[in-house]
């Protein structure tokens, strides 16, 4: 199911770009769960993670960019498509990477373009991922192909040890940081210090007091106060890039 939000000001914008999603997934017969919000406050007080979020940038209250940059620091993988009726202000809201703009007045087929080029793009990274196998072979001998993106992090014990923390469960290999790091993605794995590899995608938070990560799992891990600027500006621009398609 694919989660989206609508969030504008205006309930007739609102009803119109309810429609075009409605009938172009229903077309596919893709299940989909639609909520809408008349302010970015309200928004950001929701629960709920969402796949893909239509915005308006002007909006009373905080507009639709702050929105998106308050949005990416809890949900930095969510799609974002802006909506607005004026071109001084996708320069702006570039900062946010937003996957399309769509500006007012704009037509079904225009909405309906975006949303096919998303359904594409969702298909080509899921392919991707899909792709990215990594070899575990255990210390009590069984051996198995996991998906890179599922292993939240590598930690080092000792004697070669390292314990593998996937979303499937705990394994324990023998191996070294420094040679298992080339075989990942870097593109989502970083070294925090010399015990661990972790997996961008599993950050929920930065305690920046006492230079720890807190993974999606509750897990602390430190980070060494030599890598902190480093993980963090690699941490923003993950983040940031979320958002470019």
């Amino acid at each position: 199911m694919i989660r989206i939000a609508v969030v504008d000001d205006e309930q007739e914008q609102i009803d119109l770009i309810y429609e075009i999603i409605s009938d172009f997934f229903n077309e596919r017969k893709i299940k989909i769960l639609i909520k809408t919000f008349m302010s970015g406050e309200s928004l950001l007080s929701e629960t709920v993670e969402y796949d893909l979020i239509f915005l308006d940038i002007q909006m009373s209250g905080i507009d639709g960019i702050e929105t998106a940059q308050r949005l990416r620091t809890i949900n930095k993988k969510v799609v974002l498509f802006y909506i607005t009726s004026y071109q001084d202000y996708i320069q702006r809201s570039m900062t946010i990477h937003p996957f399309a703009f769509i500006v007012k007045p704009y037509t079904e087929t225009e909405v309906k373009k975006n949303l096919e080029d998303y359904l594409a793009y969702e298909k080509s990274l899921h392919q991707k991922k899909a792709n990215e196998l990594y070899q575990i072979n255990t210390i009590d001998d069984h051996h198995f192909n996991i998906n890179m993106n599922d292993i939240l992090y590598f930690h080092y014990m000792d004697n070669r040890i390292i314990d593998v923390i996937t979303k499937a469960g705990n394994y324990k290999i023998k191996d070294g940081i420094m040679h298992i790091y080339p075989k990942l993605n870097h593109e989502y794995f970083i070294i925090p210090n010399q015990s661990f590899i972790v997996n961008l995608n599993y950050i929920k938070e930065i305690d920046g007091k006492n230079k720890t990560m807190v993974m999606e799992n509750g897990d602390l891990l430190l980070i060494s106060r030599r890598k902190y600027n480093d993980v963090i500006e690699t941490l923003n621009f993950f983040i940031s890039n979320q958002g470019e398609r």
